[in-house]
């Protein structure tokens, strides 16, 4: 029979193993789906303002006269006066604590000054949002206070404004569309390498580790087939199955960011093509699955058992994740081209490029590059390893 065609019998015997394995189907394709989907929506959630309705939680003798002005120039600040306030905010019933002096607003009518302390829970995203809410209120009073202290002095209220500072972002996006994006960033890289992995590591270790624990290896090298032969043939059905799981939770991903969200769309709608980030975070996909495979595949090799094989994926699985948010401490101001060079990272800078539409044809290229020549070390590698029967007979 010729080479290629025990290619293509290696290849399709394979691929139909994994297809009758509706078990390890399930694992490696829609899984990782339901998973990828709760991912954007807990990064919407993320996005979202909380209610814009205050509650706060004041002592029973603070000076009612000041909590109504309060209530009259901001309308969803919601004053309750409480014996306790700690314990009403601690125990859910008001979103922050305050305690006020009881003549507030006479102390600072006559000059003086009023004591406002705050309680609040750090760990909670409404309660921060309240703190700000309030804090800009209490600000925007005090203002008016001092202004009209210094009117009644005659002193002009433009003496404690000695500058005027704006600060504006660099393009020309709303803030909501530039937080929208930066989420992105963070979120498609992420989930398009574990995408890549998870769909792999299952079929790569029963590929090459189950044999050894079906006890088939044997009889298999003795086949007319080459170990090369072999080898590829396996290779590609799990690239097969990993670009299909990233494709499947690609086209996932963005139909929910499309069509179930309203933050996370911004970015989308601010691209000019967003089925161009399909096309070009596909091609990358394609060369990151190359690399991530043929490391998979030495670790499956030298596995002794599936167990082991599977022990080796974890650390495999980070090394692909974590590279994917180095966009988080590298602006885009700082990327240069040598970075689309370092493989695993490049495809979270070149998608960030796609959703900043600063996309470079030559940053797609490197980024290609590099994973393919290094994932043809890596496959070379492979080869060598399992032409070996010191690893492939080990007991």
């Amino acid at each position: 029979m010729p080479k290629k065609n025990l290619f293509a019998h290696v290849y399709r015997k394979e691929i139909l193993e994994i297809l009758r394995d509706k078990r390890t189907f399930l694992l490696v394709v829609f899984l990782p789906m339901l998973l990828f989907v709760g991912l954007v929506l807990f990064y919407e959630n993320m996005l979202t303002s909380p209610n814009e309705e205050v509650t706060v939680a004041v002592n029973k003798t603070a000076d009612s006269a000041l909590l109504d002005e309060f209530h009259r120039q901001n309308k969803d600040l919601i004053f309750q006066k409480v014996r306790d306030p700690k314990a009403t905010a601690s125990a859910g019933d008001s979103d922050i604590a305050m305690l006020v002096d009881p003549n507030a607003l006479t102390e600072m009518t006559n000059g003086g000054s009023a004591s406002f302390v705050i309680y609040s829970d750090s760990s909670d995203k409404n309660a921060a949002a309240a703190v700000a809410t309030l804090s800009a209120q209490l600000s925007a009073v005090d203002k008016a206070f001092v202004t009209a202290r210094l009117t009644k002095a005659d002193v002009p209220a433009k003496t404690l404004d000695s500058m005027n500072v704006q600060i504006k972002p660099l393009s020309d996006d709303s803030a909501e569309t530039d937080a929208s994006r930066l989420m992105l960033t963070i979120v498609l890289p992420m989930l398009l390498c574990l995408g890549v992995t998870i769909g792999a590591y299952p079929v790569v270790s029963e590929l090459f580790a189950g044999e050894k624990d079906k006890k088939i290896i044997d009889a298999l090298l003795v086949t007319p087939v080459k170990r090369g032969t072999l080898l590829f043939g396996k290779w590609s059905v799990a690239i097969t199955v990993s670009l299909f799981t990233a494709f499947v939770s690609l086209t996932a991903t963005l139909l929910i960011i499309f069509f179930a969200t309203t933050h996370l769309r911004k970015a989308l709608d601010a691209m000019s093509s967003p089925l161009a980030l399909f096309a070009v975070g596909m091609l990358a996909v394609a060369s990151f699955a190359t690399l991530i495979v043929s490391i998979q595949t030495i670790a499956a090799i030298f596995a002794k058992s599936m167990k082991e094989a599977n022990s080796y994926q974890s650390p495999i699985m980070m090394l692909a994740v974590i590279p994917s948010f180095m966009t988080m401490f590298i602006s885009m101001s700082q990327t240069t081209t040598a970075m689309f060079f370092i493989p695993l990272a490049n495809i979270s800078f070149l998608l960030r490029e796609m959703i900043y539409d600063q996309f470079v044809w030559t940053h797609l290229l490197a980024t290609m590059a590099s994973n393919l020549i290094l994932a043809a070390i890596f496959l070379y590698a492979a080869k060598r390893i399992y032409s070996n029967n010191n690893y492939l007979l080990a007991k």
